[in-house]
C-alpha cells in the first residue's frame, strides 16, 4: 500500500463523532427570482451558448441556494460517483469503514473517475437499490438511479444536496466520511481538473467530480464541487446537454464557474459570516 492510501485508510477509518449544523441537510433558502444575481450573472455568460444548460450554487456564507431552471433533470454520466461512494461510506462507516482494498477502489473511481472501480463499489453496495435508498434517506428526490449507472439522472438541486452532506456537518455521514471523500474530491488528476474550478484563481481550494458523456443529440458534459478561498466559500453544480462537443460543454461549464464566482464576491465579502461550526482540516468520466 503506497504512502497516500494509508493516509486514506487512517482517515477513512478514524473515530469522529457527527457533527450536526442547525437541523442537518435541510432545505436552504432559495432564490430563482429575476432579481437573483446568480440568473442574471449566468444570463449574461450564456448568451449565444447551445445546448440545454442547468445550474444551481449554494453560498456556505449567507446560506442561500441559487438556482439556474431548477428541476430540469440531466443524465449524470461520472458525477453520479460521488453519490455511489457516498451510499458506501454511509453503509460502512459503522461497520469498520472502508477496507483497504475499497480505499483503493474509491480512489481510482473519484480521482481518476474509473469507471471499472466505479462498477466494482456500484455492486458491492447493491447497485441501483441502495442508491436509491441512500438518496430517499438524505432528500434527494429528483434523483432517479439508473441500472447503467451514467445513465442516472438528476438535477442540479439535488447535486447541492449530496455537496452539503459531503461538504458540511450532518446527521448521515460522519466527518471522517466526509473528509475522506473530500480528500479525493481535493486531488482529482490535474486532466479531470477543468468545470467547477474555471475561472478561480490561484490559491483558492477546489474539490470537484465531472462527469461527461456522447449520449442521445450530444454531448453530456456536468461539473460539481465545493470552492474555497478569498473570502468565498461556496457549492455548485453545472449540468449540460446536446453539446456539440465535449470541449464545447466544459468551455459552456468554465463561462458559468467563473460567472459564479464573481457574482458571490458581490455578495458575501463584505457580509461574511463565520461558519457555525469550523471546517474538518483536511489530513495529510467518464
Amino acid at each position: 500500500m503506497n504512502q497516500r492510501a494509508r493516509v486514506l485508510m487512517v482517515t477513512a477509518l478514524a473515530v469522529s463523532t457527527p457533527m450536526i449544523e442547525g437541523a442537518g441537510v435541510s432545505a436552504a433558502r432559495t432564490r430563482h427570482d429575476a432579481a437573483n444575481p446568480f440568473t442574471s450573472r449566468l444570463r449574461e455568460h450564456l448568451e449565444g451558448r447551445s445546448g440545454n444548460i442547468t445550474a444551481a450554487a449554494y453560498d456556505i456564507n449567507t446560506r442561500r441556494t441559487y438556482l439556474y431552471r431548477p428541476g430540469v433533470r440531466e443524465e449524470t454520466a461520472s458525477i453520479v460517483k460521488a453519490d455511489i461512494l457516498a451510499t458506501l461510506l454511509h453503509e460502512k462507516q459503522h461497520h469498520g469503514g472502508l477496507s483497504s482494498a475499497e480505499i483503493g477502489i474509491a480512489q481510482g473511481m473519484i480521482e481518476a473517475s474509473d469507471n471499472g472501480d466505479a462498477t466494482a463499489l456500484w455492486n458491492e453496495e447493491g447497485g441501483g437499490p441502495a442508491v436509491a435508498a441512500f438518496d430517499a434517506r438524505v432528500g434527494m428526490t429528483e434523483t432517479t438511479p439508473n441500472l447503467a449507472w451514467g445513465l442516472t439522472t438528476t438535477t442540479p438541486r439535488d447535486q447541492l444536496k449530496l455537496l452539503r452532506l459531503i461538504m458540511l456537518p450532518n446527521r448521515v455521514l460522519l466527518t471522517s466520511s466526509r473528509v475522506f471523500e473530500y480528500e479525493l474530491m481535493r486531488n482529482v488528476i490535474s486532466s479531470e481538473r477543468w468545470g467547477v474550478s474555471g475561472g478561480v484563481p490561484f490559491g483558492a481550494v477546489v474539490a470537484l467530480k465531472n462527469g461527461w458523456l456522447p449520449f442521445g443529440a450530444g454531448w453530456h458534459v456536468n461539473s460539481i464541487g465545493r470552492i474555497t478561498g478569498f473570502g468565498r466559500r461556496y457549492l455548485l453544480a453545472v449540468m449540460t446537454d446536446s453539446d456539440p462537443t465535449e470541449g464545447y460543454g466544459i468551455d459552456t461549464i468554465e463561462h458559468i464557474s467563473a460567472a459564479v464566482w464573481h457574482a458571490l464576491k458581490l455578495q458575501t465579502l463584505d457580509r461574511f459570516i463565520p461558519p457555525k461550526h469550523p471546517r474538518p482540516r483536511p489530513r495529510g468520466g467518464r
